[in-house]
């Protein structure tokens, strides 16, 4: 039988999830398919109950679903349980088990740059959905010391709770820029060309410092680009993209996804670049 996946959000349009799927389950001549659905928060249930009865195999989930589909769910990953928000669902025997790729798949990217060792002193600006699932990923695969930044204080305050990692405000985190070796800008300043606003002044930046943005389009945004003209190495949000998906892939599949294929694919469809 034809096993179907998916991806649910809203909007949907913009996804370039079924493009990277679709290539990856053609290379490997598997019989599924993988289709967007837009969703609307009103008809959720709904829509839940639709998705086991169609029978699919295994689904992702953008904003704003990523916490609504955690009471649908039959078990979590323990990942995705500590930030508290799921992009991916795996079904097995017609339960559904939550994950939270985006972590692991922006480490994966990150470890390509630079190995991050017990000497790195790591700085995330932002306390959003992907901030958490950044934090989590570096807090239990890695020795690094993590400060998160954020405009609300207690919002970082409250993703650090219980453990020895810090939260300061943003002011405090231009005054001591120059002590962190890796920065890691998770927040949605600069998505767009137009709106080239940077979430902290990057004046005391140390040359050779790691800028990462998890923005992929455009390929070079105001951070990065700032980041740069202080010596920096940069890298956006890319690689975090493809190995996110790519992780799902292997969730659902058990099978290693390409990833060269999954980011030329994305390079083509936002005619951009990767750094």
């Amino acid at each position: 039988m034809k096993k179907l996946y998916c991806v649910i959000g809203n909007p949907i349009a913009h996804s370039l999830s079924p493009a990277m799927h679709t290539a990856l389950l053609e290379k490997n001549q598997l019989d599924a398919s993988y289709v967007p659905f837009l969703l609307e928060e009103e008809t959720f249930a709904d829509a839940m109950l639709g998705l086991k009865t169609l029978g699919i195999s295994g689904f992702n989930i953008t904003s704003p679903f990523k916490e609504k589909i955690l009471p649908f769910l039959d078990a979590i990953d323990v990942e995705a349980k500590a930030c508290g928000a799921v992009n991916t669902v795996v079904v097995r025997d017609g339960k559904w088990t939550g994950y939270n790729t985006d972590g692991a798949g922006y480490l994966e990217g990150l470890q390509t740059v630079k190995p991050v060792t017990h000497t790195d002193q790591i700085l995330i600006l932002g306390a959003g959905g992907a901030s958490k699932a950044i934090f989590h990923a570096l807090a239990n695969r890695t020795d690094a010391n993590i400060t998160i930044a954020n405009r609300t204080v207690e919002k970082a305050i409250n993703m650090v709770a219980g453990t020895t990692h810090a939260a300061i405000s943003l002011q405090e985190a231009e005054t001591n820029l120059a002590n962190y070796t890796i920065i890691i800008q998770t927040t949605s300043a600069g998505l767009t060309k137009e709106n080239p606003e940077l979430p902290i002044s990057l004046q005391n930046l140390a040359p050779g410092t790691i800028a990462s943005d998890i923005i992929y389009n455009p390929a070079k945004t105001a951070f990065l680009e700032e980041a740069e003209t202080h010596g920096a190495i940069i890298q956006n949000g890319l690689p975090m993209f493809v190995n996110q998906a790519a992780i799902a892939f292997q969730l659902w599949t058990g099978l290693d996804a390409d990833r060269e294929l999954m980011k030329q694919i994305v390079l083509k469809q936002v005619g951009g670049t990767e750094c």
